[in-house]
């Protein structure tokens, strides 16, 4: 079974489709898909091993906690707006009851009180036009309407759902925090060194991260800092000399050797390809 990643805090996607490209799959994080335009179902498999199917149409919102196996299936052209976020960007952001809230075990088709799904409406319509036009301060706008769209689902999701055991899942997370934290510094992001950190054995602790994320750790950490250097390279004017010294890379001709690899394109050329985007140092978007 294919399980994604994200390699940022959030991630916004705008999509359409007549057939929808991908079959069952499950995330490492947060998704919820809002229903643009369009008729489709939507298929999930609850934790109890069943399938909770919806017929979505416009203006739905669908929530796919992470790890949770799911399909989309088209009727009609869908248009989509998806709003992806790790597990620590809730806590660390809003507070860890909306964590804990959001990971829901059934009902993954949001019903909204009439004033909330309006004021959700408005919020994605926001979210469409700032992701489209791509203007001046958009990552720092995103983030508030991100926020309130997760704050609202909050609201009106039940909180009912059962009790279950988070420790493996806590570490996990802890793990690619201490990730994130330490993007810039690559001796500190050594799988001995995270296993030590996280008081497991180098060999388990690289089954373990396989396991809950899908992914080879070694892997993962060196797309983690290619996406960092993404962002330098759009949100700031540093040269590819400073970017280098700058996320630890001995010698700047490896990043280049490394771009060349994942985008088949140099990082100046991948810099102005989107030198359309104006965001501030540090933003995700």
């Amino acid at each position: 079974m294919w399980k994604e990643n994200l390699y940022q805090p959030v991630e916004i996607l705008l999509r359409e489709h007549d057939t929808f490209p991908i079959g069952e799959h499950q995330h490492s994080f947060f998704e919820m898909a809002y229903i643009l335009e369009g008729t489709g179902s939507f298929v999930v498999n609850t934790v109890n091993g069943g399938e909770e199917h919806h017929d979505y149409c416009a203006a739905d919102l669908c929530l796919i906690p992470p790890n949770r196996v799911h399909l989309f299936q088209t009727r009609s052209h869908s248009r989509y707006l998806f709003i992806r976020f790790t597990e620590n960007y809730v806590t660390d952001y809003i507070n860890r009851y909306a964590e804990d809230a959001l990971d829901i075990q059934a009902g993954y088709c949001i019903r909204f009180q009439q004033g909330d799904a309006e004021t959700i409406h408005c919020l994605i319509e926001l979210v469409v036009r700032e992701v489209s036009e791509k203007k001046m301060m958009s990552g720092y706008l995103l983030n508030y309407y991100v926020n309130s769209i997760i704050v609202l689902a909050v609201r009106n999701l039940s909180t009912s759902a059962p009790e279950h055991d988070n420790t493996d899942k806590d570490k996990a997370q802890y793990m690619l925090k201490y990730i994130r934290q330490h993007i810039h510094q690559p001796e500190l992001l050594k799988l001995n060194i995270v296993a030590e950190k996280f008081h497991l054995s180098p060999t388990y602790a690289g089954r373990f991260f396989k396991r809950n994320f899908g992914e080879d750790f070694k892997q993962y950490i060196q797309k983690s800092r290619l996406k960092t250097v993404e962002d330098m390279l759009v949100g700031t004017q540093m040269s590819i000399k400073e970017i280098s010294n700058r996320m630890g890379y001995t010698d700047p001709c490896y990043l280049h050797k490394l771009f060349l690899q994942y985008h088949h394109m140099t990082p100046l050329q991948y810099r102005k390809k989107n030198n359309d985007i104006h965001l501030p140092v540090g933003e995700g978007k």
